[in-house]
């Protein structure tokens, strides 16, 4: 092992050693949700969240893929652009990304060790509780933006809803709020308004709000926040008209479309496929004409391009396995989200081919209605499999879910990499051109270490029964 691994190893699991709602390493530290801390942490760094212009981006769905194509199309422009998402899929480090390359391993491991003390000093202030992992990769993001990378943009993705997320310190330039659904329902509530309301937090005084194709619930929710916040709302379906779209229908090809904005006209050909990716370019375009309204120099061609190689694995995804089948590996993880992934297996597919389907899921989801939805897609076969990850839901109790539901489950592997072995196999016996893997993007994300041979980042931090450490990694 390489020095710099070796550092990077010991820096990621001392990060693993905070509060970490995502995977619940330190399950007996219970959520403490407010910015009084990250705003505390950022006052110790000297404010690097306000050095540089940000888009911030929130919504249930789509919101990865939108700040994708948004931080693309800026660096396409000449602005260099930092981008910070989550979760990663292979590796921490792509969380933090310059212009599509991830941070150095080097400035990760460092920025931890540099940025430790400060995380100890507020611990042991003890009237703010603990700096959580994700709070302390927000804080990395921004002192890498300004200090190492120096961005002339930031793209910032919300970790989860917005008002209270640890992003939420930002002074944007614009907000971008993607489609609003049900999820992490025990955190942000039961409605789609209650959960609008939460997304809606990320709204400034003053600042334009970009908004992608909302329900009308969502939409009150929002506008009354706008009209609150003095905030302009750009609705970019009503900015960016559709003007003509080329079907393939062949998931082995990109999609073409022709959008028109003020802007001018913009033809896309891009790999993210679906009626859904279509509608989050037109808000990526919506925002960056809302900069170039603010005065920022963009151009609509450079704005095209970038927008076309805009590179977003796991949505979508598909990854040819052999002459015949390929996998189609997809996050989609609630009703919304299944919903686009049956629209989009069947705009790109005829009704002879044949699909089979990997499925897991994480707790906090409603697996049922997923299991309701997907079951449109009439697979020859269903496995059932189950993530690395510590909040993966249990594979047998997913199972029971299907059966529930009527539908045959072929068999249950609670490990993805034997699990999409065992569907190429019956893939191959039974004529298949299609699987699909999706439940989690963690479900989606190892079956692409699997397909592509990807070596996993795997953390000796997080112990359960199915975590390798790293030495044995």
């Amino acid at each position: 092992m390489s020095k710099e691994q070796s550092r990077y190893i010991q820096a990621v699991n001392r990060l693993l050693s905070l509060a970490d709602f995502e995977r619940k390493s330190r399950a007996d530290q219970p959520p403490d949700w407010h910015l009084r801390r990250v705003e505390r942490l950022m006052e110790m760094l000297d404010q690097p969240h306000l050095a540089k212009p940000v888009i911030h981006v929130a919504g249930s769905k789509g919101k990865g893929s939108t700040a994708a194509m948004i931080a693309s199309a800026l660096s396409a422009n000449g602005y260099k652009t930092g981008l910070y998402t989550s979760p990663h899929l292979h590796k921490f480090t792509e969380r933090i990304m310059i212009d599509g390359k991830p941070i150095p391993k080097d400035d990760f491991s460092h920025l931890i060790n540099s940025l430790w003390h400060y995380v100890e000093k507020i611990e042991r202030a003890g009237d703010m509780g603990v700096v959580s992992v994700f709070e302390m990769l927000t804080a990395m993001a921004f002192i890498h933006f300004r200090d190492y990378a120096n961005t002339d943009f930031s793209v910032i993705e919300v970790g989860l809803g917005g008002r209270l997320d640890a992003t939420n310190v930002v002074s944007p330039e614009v907000a971008v709020i993607t489609p609003i659904s049900l999820d992490h329902v025990p955190i942000l509530g039961d409605t789609v308004p209650q959960i609008a309301k939460e997304k809606a937090g990320i709204i400034k005084n003053g600042k334009p709000t970009v908004i992608g194709r909302l329900t009308p619930d969502a939409r009150l929710v929002v506008d009354s926040v706008g009209i609150e916040k003095e905030s302009e709302i750009v609705d970019a379906i009503d900015a960016v008209h559709l003007i003509s779209i080329d079907e393939p229908r062949c998931l082995n090809k990109a999609q073409s479309f022709t959008l028109q904005s003020k802007m001018g006209t913009m033809n896309i050909k891009t790999r993210l496929l679906g009626q859904h990716q279509i509608d989050n370019a037109r808000t990526a375009v919506a925002t960056i004409q809302t900069l170039a309204s603010a005065g920022y120099e963009i151009n609509t061609k450079s704005t095209a391009h970038g927008i076309s190689n805009t590179k977003w694995q796991c949505r979508a995804e598909v990854i040819k396995i052999d002459s015949s089948t390929s996998a189609l590996l997809d996050g989609a993880h609630n009703d919304a989200s299944a919903q686009a992934l049956i629209h989009t297996v069947k705009q790109y597919t005829s009704d002879h081919n044949k699909v089979g389907l990997v499925i897991g899921g994480t707790s906090g989801h409603d697996a049922t209605v997923v299991a309701r939805e997907l079951a449109a897609l009439n697979p020859e076969f269903v496995i059932i499999t189950q993530s690395r990850h510590p909040k993966s839901l249990d594979a047998e109790e997913l199972a029971e879910v299907w059966r529930l539901e009527g539908v045959m489950v072929k068999d249950v592997i609670p490990d993805v990499s034997t699990a999409i072995d065992t569907a190429t196999r019956l893939a191959n016996d039974q004529n298949i051109d299609l699987i699909v893997v999706c439940g989690s993007l963690f479900v989606a994300a190892e079956a692409r270490e699997r397909l592509m041979n990807i070596k996993p980042e795997l953390y000796d931090e997080l112990e359960a029964p199915f975590i390798n450490p790293y030495a044995s990694a």
